[in-house]
């Protein structure tokens, strides 16, 4: 986790915010792909720790439909936007930390998936990680 909102605060801070159009577009896109994740998750499924919260289930709607980590995918959009729209090396490297933080985060995180819920191993099957039609 702290990993995760360290890369986050780097991305954010570690450069200006004078931003082309183009990434300020990629940026609210990452708040809308992480907005349909929150709604579509449901009362008990939101959490930031990778632990699934107690009774939670699998979501299949919305955004979930076509990615497993959606809300992962909206904190790689939103710190692209920045890192290639206002770029500093402080920016670079902590994106490339963020992104090898949330693979290992995402393998963490589909293990106890897998452990609570057996049938996850099949959702797997059919749905990318955190990339539509890549990975």
């Amino acid at each position: 986790m702290f990993g995760q909102f360290a890369t986050i605060a780097l991305l954010l801070f570690g450069g200006v915010w004078d931003l082309p159009i183009w990434a300020w577009m990629l940026f609210a896109l990452g708040l809308v792909v992480f907005a349909a994740a929150a709604f579509s998750l449901g009362n008990n499924n939101f959490t930031i720790m990778p632990d699934p919260r107690a009774g939670n289930t699998l979501s299949q709607r919305g955004v979930y439909r076509w990615v497993r980590h959606p809300m992962y995918t909206s904190v790689l959009l939103c710190g692209s936007a920045v890192a290639f729209g206002a770029p500093s090396v402080v920016r670079w490297v902590a994106l490339a930390v963020c992104v090898v933080v949330l693979v290992l985060k995402v393998r963490y995180e589909e293990g106890l998936l897998g452990q609570r819920h057996p049938e996850y191993k099949q959702r797997m099957a059919g749905t990318y990680r955190l990339v539509p039609g890549i990975w």
